[in-house]
């Protein structure tokens, strides 16, 4: 990772892929005592009018920062996150995340960064969108 000196506005942090993986997602749900069919019954889901398994915003959130966090290798570097779902995310979906410098700034001694992160599908869809803000500790 470049020192906050080296890091510009318009970096961009390298991107991760990830794949909804129907069998991790069955663990998880178990794990958390998924009750919502939307997330674990296919037929239920396409009753619905969505394709297959939606898979639950907080499991995709899990993965929504580890462009961040994979750069920096600091698992305590965020301070503020936001984020909005725009699109499903569903079972088997291959999805890319990545994150855009849109700011940086020093505050009380502490070196903070701020990124829009964004989140697309294989069919390059844009299905999430955020911010975080972080720091670079030397």
């Amino acid at each position: 990772m470049p020192s906050f000196e080296e890091v510009k506005v318009g970096d961009i942090i390298p991107s991760v892929q990830v794949v909804m993986d129907r069998e991790m997602y069955k663990n998880y749900n178990r794990l958390v005592n998924e009750v919502n069919p939307l997330h674990f019954n296919e037929k239920y889901a396409q009753n619905l009018g969505f394709k297959t398994i939606v898979v639950a915003g907080v499991f995709t959130y899990s993965f929504f920062l580890q462009p961040i966090l994979d750069w920096t290798k600091d698992p305590d570097c965020i301070k503020t996150i936001k984020i909005r779902f725009h699109q499903p995310i569903y079972i088997e979906d291959q999805i890319t995340q990545g994150a855009i410098i849109t700011k940086k700034y020093i505050k009380e001694g502490e070196k903070y960064i701020e990124c829009d992160i964004w989140v697309e599908n294989q069919k390059k869809e844009n299905v999430t969108t955020g911010s975080a803000i972080f720091t670079i500790n030397p």
